[in-house]
């Protein structure tokens, strides 16, 4: 299938290896596992000063998975205009990550992916293939999904190897 996407997504892009409804079906584990085996005492952990803590870096996550689904789904539903940009240091800088649980967190990412899977899976090929604009450059709804499972392998990477 055709992706089309702004190049700066293509990292997130070439994390994707496998079939994209199954790699979307294995995170649902996955991001649930791993927020649990977060120590305690590293929730707020911060490998670098200015550096975001792990409870950062995971609502970041949620908050990128809800913009991508949400552009996926709206070019999938016909949008014509462009779709906004996000600033996720802004985005995290007020997200108030500190109150949240940890357990809440996970519980959270869990219902949110399955959730975005049940769309992805109600989505024919032609949906798939439909282009819109975000951020003022051409995407596809495939795209928004595959940067969707790529960014997140891209940061659970980040996290195994800056964190822990």
């Amino acid at each position: 299938m055709n992706l089309v996407h702004a190049p700066f997504y293509q990292g997130y892009v070439d994390l994707v290896k496998g079939n994209i409804e199954t790699e979307l079906k294995h995170q649902i584990s996955e991001i649930s596992v791993l927020i649990n085996n977060v120590p305690d005492e590293k929730w707020k952990y911060r490998y670098e000063k200015g550096k975001w803590t792990v409870a950062q870096l995971l609502q970041h996550c949620i908050d990128t998975e809800r913009i991508m689904v949400f552009r996926a789904l709206s070019l999938a539903r016909g949008e014509t205009a462009s779709l906004p940009g996000f600033s996720e240091n802004d985005y995290a800088a007020i997200s108030e990550y500190a109150r949240q649980d940890k357990s809440k967190m996970a519980e959270e990412f869990y219902h949110l992916r399955k959730s975005h899977l049940s769309l992805f899976q109600s989505m024919p090929e032609k949906i798939l293939k439909k282009e819109g604009e975000a951020d003022g450059k051409p995407i596809s709804v495939m795209s928004l999904w595959y940067i969707t499972v790529g960014h997140w392998k891209h940061h659970q990477k980040v996290i195994a190897e800056r964190y822990f």
